[in-house]
């Protein structure tokens, strides 16, 4: 098994790290920290993939690694945010199946996704509903809310959760990013980032 060890999927499992760091952040009530946690898992899962595209990889290799950063996304984008959700405020019965319709779309998702891949019309290519990573800048940006109360921030955590499941799964082409708009979304993510450290600081 160790033949499929390379820099490409340690830096995935370094997501996997994030990704369970900010679960038991959040079982903790420390969601500034869980929402920092949440963008690390974004950040390695955007710069894993541009890693392994400079790697010499057998084909074998590349599968591993596709599986496993599917794996990943799936703890990372489906698993870990019904758990900062939760923390949020999620707690009701409805909240709780807001929760698990998250987790539901982001599996279907990934499993859409590993079976059909990217589309390609005219040299431009897009994905088929919003891709689970973008969960790392969308529930960053909407529990900022949460400056407000904790009544703001368990209503945002509603209207994200079931914002972000319902555009995963929607028959909708996002094309995906590339060059100055992955530059962008890396700024933003650090800038989320940013702000939650202070936030996390502050409420410590």
């Amino acid at each position: 098994m160790l033949r499929f060890f390379d820099r490409a999927n340690a830096l995935t499992l370094v997501g996997l790290a994030a990704a369970v760091v900010g679960v038991v952040l959040s079982a903790r009530g420390l969601v500034s920290w869980a929402v920092v946690a949440l963008v690390a898992s974004g950040f390695c899962d955007g710069l894993d993939g541009m890693l392994a595209r400079r790697l010499p990889r057998t084909d074998e290799q590349r599968r591993f690694g596709a599986h496993l950063d599917t794996i990943v996304d799936a703890c990372a984008f489906g698993i870990a945010p019904t758990a900062l959700l939760h923390a949020a405020g999620l707690r009701s019965p409805p909240e709780v199946a807001v929760l698990v319709l998250f987790a539901a779309c982001a599996a279907w998702r990934l499993a859409y996704f590993d079976t059909v891949g990217l589309a390609d019309e005219g040299g431009r290519r897009s994905y088929t509903g919003l891709p689970t990573t973008f969960t790392a800048i969308v529930l960053p940006a909407a529990l900022l809310a949460g400056h407000w109360g904790a009544e703001a921030l368990r209503v945002a955590g509603n209207v994200a959760g079931v914002g972000m499941a319902l555009a995963m799964v929607a028959p909708v082409r996002v094309p995906k990013p590339g060059g100055k708009a992955t530059a962008v979304i890396a700024v933003l993510a650090l800038g989320l980032a940013a702000l939650w450290v202070r936030q996390g600081l502050i409420t410590r």
